[in-house]
């Protein structure tokens, strides 16, 4: 793997961090790549590593983009604040002591509102840089909104704030009356990242054992078959067993069978619901 000599220190060292090693302040760059060729996860686990730089170089690129997006999410918050405060000037029909009470309670609002991302966060897996994992990502958020018991009112809030430069493209599609509905707003991120379900089949059956305990990866394999499923629309047992034989008729097919012979056998209905 030559192409880690190119890598500079503060990558280097975030590399070292994502795939569990300790890392000190005072260590030179040489050191820290040393410390990556010569750990247990380099010569055995080859594809960690590969996936860790990726990741890294992925979160550099899109460093811009997300300062760009907080700087959005900020203005956009500033004005929801302003209509606020005009509403309750509103209210308070001239009453200054009200309108200085709504504006501290405002304040409040937005200290409150960074405790919430920081709580949230500590409970949910890092925004995905491969389009397989969006739907970990949301069972792992939504479990630590169940957990919060967050309101509803923030919780598309939160998911924009942690999206950041990437919610740029998002926030294109969203009426301002959407931005505060997190059930308005999670499928239009779905849209715009999501996998096909057959890459999530294909992942699926080509997932292994990473950095992580069996309980660990036994729950990724879970939720990656259940979010499968819920992609190809199977409710009961009836619909379950289709799937099965159809993806398996398929791959069959693909491996031995022509392409009219493919057509054919889907023209008879067996696959054309999931295919």
């Amino acid at each position: 793997m030559a192409y880690i000599a190119k890598l500079r220190k503060d990558e280097l060292k975030l590399i070292a961090e994502e795939i569990g090693l300790a890392v000190t302040e005072s260590m030179k760059k040489r050191e820290i790549r040393r410390l990556i060729e010569e750990s247990e996860v380099f010569p055995n686990d080859n594809e960690a590593v590969k996936d860790a730089i990726d990741q890294v170089l992925v979160e550099k690129k899109n460093q811009k983009s997300d300062q760009d997006g907080q700087i959005e999410l900020k203005r956009l918050k500033l004005e929801r604040i302003k209509v606020e405060l005009q509403l309750a000037q509103f209210k308070a029909n001239g009453n200054n002591t009200e309108i200085s009470f709504d504006h501290g309670r405002k304040n409040e609002t937005e200290e409150s509102m960074d405790s919430l991302i920081k709580s949230v966060r500590t409970l949910t897996i890092k925004v995905p840089s491969k389009p397989e994992d969006w739907g970990f990502f949301f069972t792992s958020l939504e479990r630590a909104y169940s957990t919060k018991k967050l309101p509803e009112k923030f919780k598309a809030e939160i998911l924009l704030n942690w999206l950041g430069g990437r919610a740029s493209n998002i926030l294109t599609y969203v009426t301002e009356n959407d931005l505060n509905n997190y059930d308005e707003i999670k499928p239009i991120v779905l849209r715009e990242f999501e996998p096909t379900a057959e890459a999530v089949l294909e992942n699926l059956r080509n997932a292994s054992k990473e950095n992580e305990t069996h309980v660990q990866f036994a729950s990724r394999l879970t939720t990656s078959f259940e979010y499968y499923l819920k992609l190809r629309g199977v409710t009961d047992f009836e619909t379950l067993k289709q799937l099965m034989v159809s993806d398996k008729l398929f791959q069959t097919l693909q491996g031995e069978g022509t392409t009219w012979e493919i057509l054919f056998v889907m023209k008879l209905g067996i696959l054309v619901a999931y295919y």
